[in-house]
This record gives C-alpha cells, sequence and structure tokens, in this order.
C-alpha cells in the first residue's frame, strides 16, 4: 500500500462526498428491494437470476460503510456542536412520531398509543440500527478527532491497520466476534470507519486518483461475489439468512470494507463546479430522510417486506431495469418528502435556535 505524503486540510466543500452521499443512500434503498424485498428469496437459488441479483447485492453491499467513512472525512474538520446532534434526532422524531402518529389514526386498533409514545424516543428503543450506532460515536467525536490529529501519520496508518485486523480479520478467520462488532451493526464499527475517513482528510491515501481504487472495487466485489456462490455450491446452506450472517455479506467483512473504502476515495476525488455541486448538496441534504421514511417499521411492513418478489418472473434485463426504477421512485418521492421537512425546519428556524441555546448553555457553564 502507496501512501500519499499528507496534504494540508481545506475548508472548501467537497462536492464528492456529497455526491457520494446520494449514491450510498441509493444503493441502502437497492438492498433492501432486493433483499428484505424478496427478490433474492424467490430468485432460485445458484440459478442465472440469482447469481446475478447477487452480484448486484455485493456491489451495492458497501452503502453503509461509505457513510460511515463520511462521517469522518467531514467530521474530523467541523466544529463540534451538540446542537448538530439534536437537529438530527429531530428530524428522526418528526418521522416516527408523525408516521406513527399516522398509522395510529388510521388503525387505532393495531397501533396503540404507547407505541406513539415509544416513537419519541428512537435510540433507547432502538428504532433505526445505524442512528443508535451514530448516537454513540457522535460524543465520541470530539475525543476522536484529537485523538487522530495528535498522531502522527505513521501511528495513525499503524492504529487503523491494527483495527482493522482486530475487527474485520480476526472474526473472519475466528468465527467469533470478540469486540462485539456484531457485523458491523455497532458504533464500534462506525468508530472504526470514522477513523479511516479522518485519517483520508488529514494525510490523503494512495497516490493514484482513480485507478488503483476502481480496481480494488472491482477486486472487493468480485472476491465477495466469487467466493460466497463457490461455498453455496460446495456446502449447500438452505437458510437465506444464514447465508446472510456468512462471513461474505456483512458490513464488517474486509472486502466489503475495502470496496467502500475505494469507492470513498474515488468519490472524495470528483470536482464539481460550483453550479452541479450546490445542485447535489441541496439533493444530498435530504438523502437521510429516505433511509428514516422507508426504514420505520410501519413503512417497512408495507412498501418493503416481500413485496418485489413477483419480479423474479421477469426476465433478467427487464429485472434489472424493474429494480432500478423502483429504487429511483422510492429515492426521489421520499428526498421530496423530507424536502419538505427541511423547508420547515429552515422556517422554525431550528438550526440558529439551537445553535444559540447551545452558546447560552455552554457559555453559562
Amino acid at each position: 500500500m502507496v501512501l500519499e505524503k499528507s496534504t494540508p486540510v481545506t475548508r472548501e466543500r467537497n462536492w464528492g462526498i456529497d455526491l457520494l452521499r446520494i449514491v450510498s443512500m441509493f444503493m441502502v434503498v437497492l438492498l433492501h428491494i432486493l433483499g428484505p424485498g424478496g427478490i433474492i428469496y424467490e430468485s432460485g437459488k445458484l440459478t442465472p437470476m440469482y447469481n446475478i441479483v447477487w452480484l448486484v447485492e455485493m456491489m451495492a453491499f458497501c452503502a453503509v460503510n461509505c457513510y460511515g467513512l463520511i462521517s469522518g472525512f467531514v467530521g474530523v474538520d467541523t466544529k463540534f456542536k451538540y446542537s448538530n446532534f439534536v437537529l438530527i434526532w429531530l428530524q428522526v422524531v418528526f418521522y416516527t412520531v408523525g408516521i406513527t402518529l399516522f398509522f395510529h389514526f388510521k388503525y387505532p386498533d393495531t397501533i396503540p398509543l404507547s407505541q406513539v409514545i415509544r416513537s419519541a424516543f428512537p435510540v433507547s428503543h432502538n428504532f433505526y440500527w445505524y442512528f443508535t450506532a451514530y448516537a454513540g460515536l457522535f460524543f465520541l467525536m470530539p475525543l476522536l478527532n484529537k485523538g487522530v490529529k495528535s498522531l502522527s501519520k505513521k501511528q495513525a496508518a499503524i492504529l487503523i491497520i491494527t483495527m482493522f485486523f482486530g475487527l474485520s480479520v480476526l472474526p473472519l478467520i475466528s468465527g467469533t466476534d470478540p469486540f462485539r462488532v456484531v457485523q458491523g451493526y455497532s458504533t464500534v464499527w462506525l468508530i472504526f470507519l470514522y477513523l479511516v475517513g479522518a485519517y483520508v482528510k488529514l494525510h490523503g491515501l494512495f497516490k493514484s486518483k482513480i485507478i488503483l481504487p476502481l480496481i480494488l472495487y472491482a477486486a472487493a466485489t468480485f472476491t465477495s461475489w466469487g467466493m460466497k456462490l463457490y461455498n453455496e455450491t460446495v456446502a449447500p446452506c438452505d437458510k437465506w439468512n444464514e447465508l446472510a450472517s456468512g462471513v461474505y455479506v456483512q458490513y464488517s467483512a474486509p472486502m466489503a470494507f475495502i470496496s467502500g473504502l475505494a469507492i470513498f476515495l474515488i468519490f472524495s476525488q470528483i470536482k464539481l463546479s460550483p453550479k452541479a455541486g450546490k445542485v447535489i448538496s441541496f439533493i444530498s441534504a435530504s438523502s437521510f430522510g429516505v433511509y428514516i421514511i422507508h426504514n420505520h417499521p410501519l413503512m417497512w411492513d408495507r412498501l418493503i417486506t416481500y413485496k418485489y418478489a413477483s419480479y423474479v418472473n421477469l426476465s433478467i434485463p427487464k429485472l434489472l431495469g424493474a429494480v432500478l426504477l423502483t429504487a429511483i421512485c422510492f429515492f426521489a418521492v421520499m428526498s421530496l418528502v423530507d424536502t419538505v421537512r427541511l423547508l420547515l425546519f429552515k422556517l422554525l428556524k431550528l438550526k440558529p435556535l439551537l445553535q444559540k441555546a447551545e452558546n447560552k448553555i455552554l457559555g453559562e457553564l
């Protein structure tokens, strides 16, 4: 691995990172349509359709890791503010309470008021695993930033490589989870991704701008896909959930991390004009809302769970087209909904009010 010389931190906005937020969330939607949506389950094990669908799954599987890397890349150079978390929390509660309340009035016998009350506490009730894990990460950011900045480039690289072997490679070899990484569904894994993203921002990674990361992405993706299909052929497994929890299909798997890092490196170097960048930034601002809306348990049951299994009756090209079109529609509609929420928050001046309250409270301490 060839490392670049340290590069100075810049305040210039990286539009490529905003574009990656959009692409990553689109891939998350794609994963949910393919997996929980029923397509993988019904595609006929080891058939040509099954193999192609799993290839698409593996290509998109790095999406969540990309989001974690973005957090470190952006967060290491951003002033820590408690108000930022409160604003995100309000966004989440806006949907958890709003959606639950809607279904409570529509189905009062099946959605009790107690469920509405629980929805107001998304972290403690683990409404969204990523938001819960991110909450644990957020309050450690000042410590992580100070720590990674105090290390030399070599020390930081050694730390990251050590964590990679402990959190990703060791579970693969031992078949255990000694550090409670929980296949990447944890604060521990997000902390690791944060530090990697921060390292890239502070020091850069790879002299090759595009070619090497692209090769890494392709190699990691096809390795995961090929090994998974090979293992199924040699040692067939009847339960899909056992396959999904295998070493090749989890966020903390080495190949999933490498493919995510490669995509992240590619997008972090994309240059856009200010005009195009502002459009991308506007769209990316609502990308997290897409996750919050369609992952709400009540929305999930009605929009995702086994709703797309019938796509397997199509030819492979038509299936792929239908999946992509469905994902685009999902993203577009839910992004539009969250844009309305953004405008509402802006009209209420929530961000400046929260920042003012934070400054006042911290100033009095």
